[in-house]
């Protein structure tokens, strides 16, 4: 498959997403159920009726009947096998022109002619005449089909998506709506469309509104497809790095653990650290009190010893304080020592935790500033048993340790 029609077929599937979003938003109940790759694209029962739904983006592609006649056709079974049931059908495209090929309200001949009448082999089908369908029938049939193919574009529909998010929600703002509410709406239907089980991939209004109501940035490879790696950092930075109520970082003991397995570049492991410790360390001036001075620390994992001395090395050959617990070369490892503020005289940047096992020992030594931790691993997070009670564990996925730079 080339990268064009790759990228196209990814954009279809994204399509249908956020029309299955928009759909369960749009539902008149907090119990309308949908069912995520049903009977159709996209199934949605309100109590009173099925609506079942077929969903496609051609953005390359005009209108032609050929392109929607399967899906007319396997309407229709179902119709005739569901007779009675109050079920309705609905083929929504959007296609780049010719839609003018298809009259409103077309009647019975036109849709044996154009939709139910095909060749396969050198013989002629007439789908009507196989289902022993009367024009009574089709006509009763045609009551129940609507097909739009003036469909939103990709844009129109995402928008119209995330304004629903935002009526949903309460007190959701754009910016929430667009780093956290939409991705996880996306990731919700995602999920629900891979499972095996047709029960499973059911859900209801109430349901999805709740799953999707989080604040939390989601890793995943469907939406790195969609929006790049740069929404994501965008979304942890607003998760975790964002201080509107100040122009200045907040005070804490704020702890970087690092995964540079088969990573280890000294410059730019350099250059991330030293942004670590310039963002988040404080603002030295004339009247700084000793009590508002703080910098992070780094929990480095995933290099050798002599990689870790030659970055230490480095950042003090920069002008990079740091602290690393020991008073003097083969002194033991000093919590005490290292959880010291920066002074006037030292204004140490970087503090280096030397194992996750020192974690406890640093927080009980940070007693005045608040410890937090935040985990950017890339197989598995921190072990639970090193994180103390009460300090929060912010685990965030990565596929590189330079992945940092976007997020701060």
């Amino acid at each position: 498959m080339t990268t064009r029609s790759a990228n196209a077929t990814i954009k279809g599937y994204f399509y249908q997403f956020d029309h299955t979003i928009v759909q369960i938003l749009s539902a008149p109940s907090l119990a309308a159920q949908v069912t995520v790759e049903g009977i159709e694209d996209v199934d949605v029962a309100t109590g009173s009726e099925s609506v079942l739904i077929q969903c496609k983006y051609y953005e390359g592609s005009e209108y032609n009947h050929s392109v929607i006649k399967e899906a007319v056709i396997q309407m229709l079974r179902h119709f005739k096998a569901n007779g009675g049931q109050p079920f309705r059908y609905l083929i929504y495209g959007h296609y780049s022109g010719g839609q003018d090929k298809l009259p409103a309200g077309f009647d019975v001949e036109f849709l044996k002619k154009h939709f139910l009448t095909y060749t396969h082999k050198g013989i002629t089908h007439e789908v009507h005449d196989e289902l022993s369908l009367s024009d009574a029938g089709l006509e009763g049939f045609l009551q129940l089909l609507e097909i739009d193919i003036w469909a939103k574009s990709y844009d129109e529909q995402q928008e119209e998506a995330i304004r629903l998010l935002k009526s949903q929600i309460l007190g959701c703002q754009q910016e929430d709506a667009e780093a956290f509410y939409y991705p996880n709406a996306i990731n919700v239907i995602q999920s629900l469309a891979i499972r095996a089980d047709v029960n499973e991939r059911k859900t209801t209004k109430a349901k999805f509104v709740s799953e999707v109501n989080r604040k939390e940035p989601v890793f995943s490879a469907w939406l790195r497809k969609k929006f790049g790696d740069e929404h994501y950092a965008r979304a942890v930075k607003r998760k975790h790095f964002h201080f509107p109520s100040s122009t200045k970082v907040p005070k804490a003991a704020r702890v970087f653990a690092m995964d540079a397995t088969s990573e280890f570049d000294l410059p730019n492991l350099t250059q991330l650290l030293a942004k670590i410790g310039n963002r988040f360390s404080h603002v030295e001036n004339t009247r700084t009190q000793p009590s508002d001075r703080f910098c992070p620390y780094i929990l480095l994992t995933g290099v050798s010893s002599a990689e870790l001395i030659s970055l230490k090395e480095n950042l003090l050959a920069q002008g990079i304080e740091l602290s690393d617990g020991h008073a003097f070369d083969g002194a033991q490892f000093s919590a005490v020592r290292l959880a010291r503020p920066p002074t006037k005289d030292s204004l140490t940047k970087l503090k280096f935790i030397g194992a996750p096992g020192q974690l406890a020992q640093v927080a009980a030594a940070s007693a005045s500033s608040r410890v937090e931790v935040f985990d950017f691993f890339k197989a598995s997070p921190l072990d639970p048993a090193d994180i103390p009670a009460g300090i929060p564990h912010n685990k965030i996925k990565t596929d590189t340790v330079y992945f940092i730079n976007g997020a701060i």
